[in-house]
């Protein structure tokens, strides 16, 4: 249930009943909070088994039929009543905690009292709406409620902090929670645990508009492995046009991010190789989808452009182009080998993904909606480069192929991770760990699913910015 003064019996706020101090709309509020209120209970009521919701749920009932959380909207003047007579502090706070008994099947966790006065502040300091402070402190005091508390121990504050930013990745708020925050700037920037690992995208955010790591991206990974995080690369390229990449700044190899022995994402998640070198996931083409692709191509409408089969650590084509001697030259990419036919690439190679290229983003653009149409419910379509267009198997994307690799390597994407990116094929990749960032340059779908935005582009060094402020 969420109430607020108004339904109070002991209510000492003399604003009207639908306006608050500063002129906030309470009920317009009371209906927000409720909603948000709502979808924090159903989260914990999901099937999700991430450590974070193991841990948060296991002050509940193993068996629940019915849980109630209550969640008030004050004044200060009334959570500062509350807080000398709870707490003996006789201050305004922005949140307060009055955990409850679980009875058998029924898990009433307690109260959650939120000032409205201290949250419109808090929100105009740090730049947000008074929603998403509320949502903020929501999910702070719930977790009280829950029994974690940041201020047992250093080493406590940051399971809160971590905890937190599970929540709120989980339920979709582009928000920094409270502990984290607490522990920032007058500014509210925060200043996050190290992260352990360090997941980034090349094209478009690692690499700079010449397809070289710029020196300063190139220190900050230094500096990053010095400190023990291990970086690994997740992109559309196959591992040798990752590891010259990463040669452009003497960081291939063991040592560097990409090597043959070390893990790393390649072909959009379809070859995953984990720490040693070993293969830990790949997905192969259909051979219809292949054989149609290039059929398709006889069409008028896609004169001007090239299609090229991603075999492994080898490219396949049926008609050499001068885009696809681009696609190796300036991307790194292997060197399309012209075969006679699509039975002869079909019978000699293992297709990954297909590779549709123009010479403009309005050439793709053009035509993408005709692959969607021929491939849907058959393969994937996605995109990392403007020029290009990606085919890839059906049920297979990045993300996949990065949740796989992290599995592997017994890595909490929500807790340990801080990943990197900027295409549309890099989305879901920031939603799924606890720290997605987005590059400046990055496209509006991936922007919005992020829980940063860069101000930097890769032409900028904006995975150095997303290195120092979150991962050292």
């Amino acid at each position: 249930m969420v109430m607020d003064e108004e339904d109070d019996a002991d209510d000492v706020n003399s604003a009207s009943p639908s306006r608050g101090g500063g002129g906030v709309d309470v009920r317009a509020l009371r209906r927000e909070v409720e909603e948000d209120a709502r979808a924090m209970i159903r989260l914990l009521l999901s099937a999700s088994s991430t450590p974070g919701m193991k841990r948060m749920r296991a002050a509940l009932p193993r068996s629940m039929s019915h849980l109630e959380l209550s969640v008030a909207l004050c004044s200060d003047e009334y959570i500062r009543s509350l807080n000398a007579g709870f707490r003996s502090k006789d201050s305004a706070t922005d949140v307060l905690s009055f955990p409850a008994e679980s009875f058998g099947p029924m898990a009433v966790l307690g109260d959650v009292v939120v000032s409205v006065d201290t949250a419109s502040r808090q929100a105009e300091e740090v730049g947000h709406s008074l929603r998403d402070e509320c949502r903020v402190l929501l999910v702070h005091g719930t977790l009280h409620l829950l029994g974690l508390d940041h201020e047992l121990s250093e080493a406590d504050a940051e399971v809160m902090a971590a905890a937190e930013q599970e929540v709120l990745s989980a339920l979709g708020w582009k928000v920094t929670g409270l502990t984290r925050r607490a522990s920032g700037d007058a500014d509210g920037v925060d200043v996050s645990i190290q992260r352990r690992v360090l997941v980034v995208d090349l094209d478009g955010t690692l690499l700079n508009g010449k397809s070289v790591i710029t020196p300063r991206t190139a220190d900050a990974l230094r500096r990053a492995l010095a400190s023990g995080v291990e970086v690994v690369v997740a992109t559309g390229k196959a591992r040798p046009a990752a590891i010259r990449a990463a040669a452009t700044a003497g960081l291939s190899g063991s040592r560097g991010i990409v090597g043959n022995e070390t893990p790393g994402v390649f072909l959009q998640g379809l070859e995953v190789y984990g720490r040693g070198g070993a293969l830990v996931y790949e997905a192969s083409m259909s051979q219809d989808v292949t054989r149609d692709a290039f059929i398709m191509m006889q069409d008028v409408v896609h004169k001007g452009l090239a299609l090229t089969a991603f075999c492994g650590d080898t490219c396949a084509t049926l008609a050499s182009s001068s885009l696809l001697d681009e696609l190796h030259h300036t991307f790194h990419e292997p060197e399309s080998e012209v075969v006679p036919s699509v039975d002869d690439l079909l019978a000699t190679r293992g297709v990954r993904k297909l590779l549709l290229m123009g010479p403009s983003k309005a050439s793709i653009d053009g035509v993408r909606s005709i692959w969607e149409a021929a491939f849907k419910g058959r393969a994937e379509v996605t995109q990392a480069v403007p020029t290009m267009l990606e085919i890839l198997p059906l049920g297979n994307d990045k993300s996949r192929g990065v949740m796989k690799l992290l599995h592997s390597m017994n890595v909490n994407p929500q807790m340990d991770v801080c990943a990197v990116g900027d295409g549309e094929n890099d989305a879901e990749m920031l939603r799924v760990v606890g720290c997605g960032v987005a590059m400046s340059n990055a496209s509006e779908k991936t922007k919005a699913v992020a829980d940063h935005v860069l101000e930097a582009s890769n032409d900028e060094d904006g995975v150095a910015e997303a290195i120092d402020r979150f991962v050292l």
